[in-house]
């Protein structure tokens, strides 16, 4: 069965509920035209921050300790570097479709482990997600937080080059 997760934008970031609706967490940017953001995770901090001046580059930190990337590629894909309990997984972050766009993610092997469906909500003039783990897929927040801050800097950068 898949595991299902809800990601709704908010002014300064984003929040990560679970399928019953229960907060997991909330992604707070430092300012409103900021790179860097934070988040609470249970016994631990997670900390994205720039690594480079062409908004390329991001590194992971949790609890202060560089623990992964965030690396957007020439071809319009996104490596994702994360190490999380001792073991570290590469992940490759790609937008699919043309009408209805939506993200896909895959582990180093090709295998889709997760995909995030967006969805425009008119009322608060800002985009949800839907995010659908596939079985027996492992989903930690690190990961979540990680793609959808990856998500958000896509889109910000698609629309600033359409303008």
């Amino acid at each position: 069965m898949k595991t299902t997760y809800q990601i709704k934008s908010i002014t300064s970031g984003f929040e990560i509920f679970d399928e019953k609706g229960t907060l997991l967490t909330t992604f707070q940017y430092e300012s409103l035209f900021s790179n860097n953001g934070k988040a609470e995770l249970p016994a631990r901090r997670l900390a994205i921050k720039p690594k480079n001046i062409w908004a390329s580059k991001f590194d992971i930190f949790m609890n202060g300790v560089d623990k992964g990337d965030v690396v957007f590629n020439w071809k319009g894909q996104i490596i994702i570097r994360i190490d999380y309990d001792g073991r570290e997984k590469i992940f490759l972050l790609k937008g699919r479709g043309l009408m209805n766009h939506h993200f896909i993610l895959e582990d180093e092997m090709g295998i889709v482990t997760m995909a995030f469906m967006p969805r425009f909500n008119w009322s608060s003039f800002r985009y949800e997600y839907q995010v659908e783990v596939e079985p027996n897929q492992e989903s930690p927040l690190e990961l979540l937080i990680s793609c959808q801050f990856a998500i958000n800097l896509y889109m910000t950068m698609s629309t600033a080059a359409a303008v």
